[in-house]
């Protein structure tokens, strides 16, 4: 097809984000009905409903640009960055038309809040794509040294980010901000407790209710909500459950790791479709297949044992406990899932595994993601398929790789 015009490029731009807009409003306004429904029902079945439909709407983020680049791709494969600026553009519209998904669900974030979680998240997001695409596109169709120099500077930005850069990151973007004073004594009394050493622990601005350990730096991270939400006893509980992953052995932290191959080896697709053609391809869908199940059942393991360790050093017996389901239940996230990949066990099992049964009964499971997030992975798996196929005959036949 004839390359397009600079008119077309603009029109086909706009296009591609109004598109993206109103397809990730209207399945997301369509996917909640459910949920609208049983509004009324205890907080574990609305869980239940909405929380495939958060899944599909955050998987549509990405899966909603694939396909219009994709798309792009195959029509014009001359127009080197209309793929590009289409991806950038239609990612855009997507954040903007989950905005209504986000406010119905959560209404108590602000506007303003949510506008600064999306530019944040955008920014974010868009480092990781942007050196994932750069490598991607400049990767030669051979193994060569300049594949093994590309290879060593993306190792050396990750190795950068998980020593401290991500943080630094953080910082600078007014994500990460000093621990309170409450928060640093709660976690200074918890450490000697357990006798587990911290480097820092720091305030996350998020609405969500989450606490994470990071391995490498030995930080301790909290955001503002969990500090709304549970009591000092409950916090402590949870600190003592970060802290755990603190002591874990550095095989584990190692195949913690395992989670960057689900998309990092695409970066060689160039080489390993000229030098393998199909089978290639095919041999990066089994990793990515496999690399998610194998790595939550890692982390399931991993996740069991600091619940262990959190029980242990709790102070009234079930604080951990009240403090998991004070989290689920304002984060709206099932107490049952039914995805093998899962990187937790089900709070239904971790409150009985904390030696407290739950006041409601065992709800059904969860399904991994609502109809519309699975028909958009199917049609941008169909249409990585096609350009993989066309790009092999190209390759065969003595021409270049993917790139710019």
């Amino acid at each position: 097809m004839q390359t397009p015009t600079v008119y077309l490029y603009g029109v086909i731009l706009i296009s591609a984000a109004l598109l993206a807009a109103s397809v990730a409003f209207v399945a997301n306004r369509l996917a909640l009905n459910p949920w609208r429904r049983n509004k009324d029902k205890h907080w574990s079945e609305q869980a239940r409903l909405v929380h495939p439909v958060i899944v599909a709407a955050r998987s549509n983020l990405l899966t909603v640009p694939g396909i219009l680049m994709l798309a792009v791709v195959l029509l014009w494969p001359a127009s080197s960055p209309l793929w590009l600026f289409t991806g950038v553009v239609s990612y855009l519209g997507a954040n903007v038309g989950t905005i209504p998904l986000n406010r119905e669900v959560c209404p108590r974030i602000s506007l303003r809040e949510l506008s600064r979680l999306i530019v944040i998240g955008v920014l974010l997001q868009s480092l990781i794509w942007l050196v994932f695409l750069g490598a991607t596109v400049f990767m030669p169709d051979e193994f060569d040294g300049r594949a093994l120099a590309i290879s060593a500077m993306v190792a050396a930005l990750l190795v950068i980010l998980s020593r401290g850069g991500s943080v630094w990151i953080g910082r600078k973007l007014g994500l990460f901000l000093p621990a309170p004073e409450r928060l640093r004594k709660i976690a200074a009394d918890t450490s000697i407790k357990t006798n587990v050493l911290f480097h820092d622990v720091l305030l996350i601005r998020s609405p969500q209710a989450q606490a994470v350990a990071l391995h490498t730096t030995r930080h301790l991270l909290f955001t503002e909500r969990l500090l709304q939400v549970l009591s000092d006893e409950e916090v402590a509980s949870v600190c003592a459950h970060e802290l755990a992953h603190l002591t874990e052995s550095k095989a584990a932290r190692y195949s913690r790791s395992i989670r960057m191959l689900t998309f990092l080896p695409w970066m060689f697709f160039n080489p390993l479709t000229h030098s393998f053609g199909m089978a290639g391809v095919f041999g990066l869908c089994g990793v990515t297949f496999v690399i998610p199940r194998l790595y939550g059942k890692i982390s399931r393991k991993l996740e069991s044992r600091a619940d262990q360790v959190a029980k242990a050093n709790e102070g009234d017996p079930g604080t951990y406990a009240r403090a998991l389901a004070r989290l689920y239940e304002d984060n709206l996230t099932p107490a049952v899932m039914a995805k093998e990949r899962a990187t937790h066990p089900n709070l239904y099992d971790r409150m009985l595994a904390a030696g407290v049964t739950p006041d409601f009964p065992r709800p059904a499971a969860a399904i991994s993601m609502v109809w519309h997030g699975q028909l958009f992975a199917v049609l941008t798996g169909m249409l990585l398929g096609l350009f993989a196929v066309r790009h092999v005959i190209i390759m065969e036949g003595g021409g270049h790789g993917f790139g710019l």
